[in-house]
């Protein structure tokens, strides 16, 4: 299942509704969750890369994978350096 994230979705004021939506898919679903970023311009704040993370271990526990595709350049850096790019799953892009 294909998710496009938008830039409202993980600022101060849309985290917490992302959260619920991304968690509520991941209890109903029974195939891999892929998170389109091809719409994100800026780098993720840690509260946003904590979300991730959350969602990966919910992912794993259901023994499903978190896919992250089009991650812009910048980003990718952020969880290299934090070595996150180990744990989460990374596309360059899927067609749509």
């Amino acid at each position: 299942m294909k998710i496009i994230v938008n830039e409202s979705d993980l600022t101060y004021e849309g985290l917490s509704d992302f959260h619920r939506k991304i968690t509520e898919l991941i209890d109903k679903t029974e195939i891999d969750l892929l998170l389109d970023f091809h719409k994100i311009s800026m780098t993720l704040d840690s509260s946003t890369i904590g979300e991730l993370m959350k969602f990966h271990s919910l992912m794993k526990a259901k023994h499903l994978t978190l896919r992250l595709i089009n991650v812009n350049k910048l980003t990718r850096t952020v969880f290299r350096l934090n070595k996150l790019d180990s744990i989460l799953a990374f596309e360059d892009s899927i067609p749509s």
